[in-house]
């Protein structure tokens, strides 16, 4: 992950979901980062803490679409699927998408701008549900949006913060070789999915055997 500068007090007090717990404290003293982070975490959510707001929400028997509004009053969407043991959050990178799916909505206006790691962090906090997986595959390409991502899975996996297990996050995408490499040498252990998609049988089959010798050609 590239290591950015470090950050004011001013700029984690206005965004604190947009830090570890660690670089925090080193700007602002453990005293501060622990009652932040409990704050932050272990508390219901201060408003004043947030960079994004719930429009909408549209349930069904078994799902929850969750619409956000940015400061810039773009929107972006978030889905919470229950399960017997807890729910899954479908999460989005970016809002608009570059690669232009042509069966995909959100890639529909083309790209707008990546996401935060602060606002990819906010729509797992702002489900008031029992979460225990996270899949990056809601709006955008998440690698395309590589060092946020990463920058929020390290956020997720805090152990002064949600703590969430590694295992219980998945990052869906359609496979770009430069950033997959850069993953690989992260070592966080996630879990990924290749997502490939054709009407034909036949095309997928051939369209996953070429993804397939490509990455092998590669080694990934």
């Amino acid at each position: 992950m590239k290591h950015l500068p470090k950050s004011t007090p001013t700029e984690i007090l206005n965004d604190p979901y947009g830090f570890t717990y660690k670089e925090m404290s080193e700007v602002i003293g453990e005293d501060k980062a622990r009652a932040l982070y409990t704050e932050l975490y272990k508390q219901p959510f201060h408003k004043e803490n947030l960079s994004i707001s719930t429009k909408k929400v549209y349930k069904s028997s078994d799902t929850e679409k969750y619409v956000y509004e940015l400061k810039d009053n773009r929107y972006i969407e978030t889905v919470f699927i229950k399960r017997r043991d807890g729910g899954t959050v479908c999460v989005s990178t970016q809002v608009g998408c570059s690669v232009g799916c042509i069966f995909c909505e959100s890639g529909r206006n083309g790209f707008v701008r990546n996401l935060t790691p602060s606002e990819i962090v906010q729509q797992v906090v702002l489900i008031r549900q029992k979460v225990n997986r996270i899949v990056f595959m809601g709006m955008g390409e998440p690698l395309f949006n590589y060092d946020n991502l990463i920058a929020a899975i390290h956020i997720l996996r805090d152990r002064n913060g949600l703590n969430f297990p590694t295992d219980g996050i998945t990052v869906s995408t359609v496979g770009p070789v430069n950033q997959l490499k850069k993953l690989r040498e992260e070592h966080l252990k996630i879990q990924l999915t290749i997502s490939l998609h054709a009407a034909i049988l036949l095309l997928e089959i051939a369209i996953v055997t070429q993804v397939f010798l490509h990455l092998k050609m590669q080694k990934i």
